[in-house]
């Protein structure tokens, strides 16, 4: 699958990753790791570098062992497009029915061990009760009353957030797509358009390129106060007609070969009014103020301080976080800050302030997800990229989407 134009990991980063993880579980006294891949994030493919939603085992020494539920995801192997890629586990198995986890888990002499579960929690925004459905990990315990299992998503994650240089190369790729999908929404836009037109553009860009659209927030109007999948995604009607004095917003998650990079597409129809010019003003502030201070040795919650302060002296709110980790996304500065201070919400159901999501120090190697967006009342602007943590500083991956862009 060598092509220089689509880069892919190669078995010198397995090998880096499984030293890495062999050591942590030396840390922490395991036996193995047992890696959940449902869920968002599909954390299993850390491991074995497939999007299979399975189960991985790592032993801390022997051979890992994945695990499917799909007869169809096994037989993919052995067809002319799946020989063509070079398989990091070789043994893949189809549990499900009388064959589970528990009995690889004994297969591999394992039945007493200690084993870390990656799966049972997360910090990431969509997995935070876990991965690992009730009735599944029940069946996993009744089976193995000698196993002693302990939680390590955190632990598992952390390594996950340092990215090596062949993971950049992934990243990188991810955020240049991103970059192509943003600049085709832009030129699909026009008043007159349905939004689902200009996302439609997004992802046939994206897929054009080898990238994979995971939907993400979207929303155009005069005016946006919530901040989801859109609303005619589900319930029909194509999505509104946009015209002059709308604002149009999506949140891209555009993927690479599993690595996740972010894109803030913000367009204004016609010349801003003043409330979307200022918000602009400040989120752009925030973002220009992230990336000149981001470095090696700075902290998260540094980094998060120094995006919220032109929000605060400006007297604006934030509805989502204005900066978080990327592939994968753990950690996340506040959201929803100010929110009682705005007279025009008076009367609304306001969510509560979430609070800053952990803190690390930041190394290089690690990406972000800028993602300043500045509120006033109901109105919204939004900018930001993926930003890469260098030996030098910072290196930004986007630029199209760090401004709002008039249509």
């Amino acid at each position: 699958m060598a092509d220089a134009d689509f880069p892919t990991l190669t078995l010198a980063e397995r090998d880096r990753r499984y030293r890495a993880l062999r050591a942590l579980m030396d840390d922490l006294g395991l036996a193995a790791l047992l890696v959940s891949g449902m869920g968002r994030d599909q954390l299993d493919r850390y491991l074995t570098n497939e999007g299979t939603r399975g189960v991985c085992l790592l032993p801390r020494d022997g051979e890992p062992v994945t695990m499917v539920g799909s007869g169809n995801t096994t037989l993919g192997r052995h067809d002319v497009p799946g020989r063509a890629y070079e398989r990091w586990v070789p043994d893949q198995r189809l549990t499900g029915g009388a064959y589970g986890i528990a009995d690889v888990v004994a297969d591999k002499g394992l039945s007493a061990a200690r084993i870390g579960v990656v799966g049972l929690s997360s910090r990431a925004p969509a997995s935070v009760a876990g991965t690992i459905p009730y009735n599944t990990w029940k069946r996993v315990l009744d089976a193995l009353p000698d196993a002693v299992f302990t939680d390590v998503s955190a632990r598992f994650e952390q390594v996950m957030v340092v990215h090596s240089a062949e993971e950049i190369a992934m990243l990188r790729k991810s955020a240049e797509i991103g970059e192509h999908a943003t600049a085709a929404m832009i030129a699909a836009a026009a008043p007159g358009v349905r939004e689902s037109e200009i996302v439609a553009a997004g992802m046939h860009e994206t897929a054009r390129r080898g990238g994979m659209w995971l939907s993400g927030p979207q929303r155009g109007g005069p005016e946006r106060l919530g901040w989801a999948g859109a609303d005619w995604v589900w319930m029909g009607g194509g999505g509104r007609v946009l015209d002059k004095g709308d604002a149009f917003g999506a949140e891209l998650f555009t993927f690479y070969g599993g690595f996740e990079t972010q894109q803030q597409v913000d367009l204004f129809f016609g010349e801003p009014d003043d409330d979307h010019a200022f918000l602009h003003e400040v989120a752009a502030a925030s973002y220009k103020a992230g990336v000149a201070a981001l470095r090696p040795g700075l902290t998260f919650a540094e980094l998060c301080a120094v995006m919220e302060a032109p929000l605060r002296e400006a007297g604006c709110w934030n509805m989502g976080p204005l900066v978080q980790t990327v592939s994968p996304v753990i950690y996340n500065s506040a959201t929803h800050v100010g929110l009682d201070t705005q007279p025009g919400l008076a009367g609304l159901p306001l969510p509560p302030t979430t609070p800053r999501d952990g803190d690390f120090v930041i190394t290089p190697g690690v990406a972000f997800a800028f993602e300043p967006n500045a509120c006033r009342d109901r109105k919204r602007v939004c900018l930001g990229g993926t930003v890469l943590v260098t030996e030098d500083g910072a290196e930004e991956l986007n630029s199209l989407c760090t401004r709002l862009n008039v249509v």
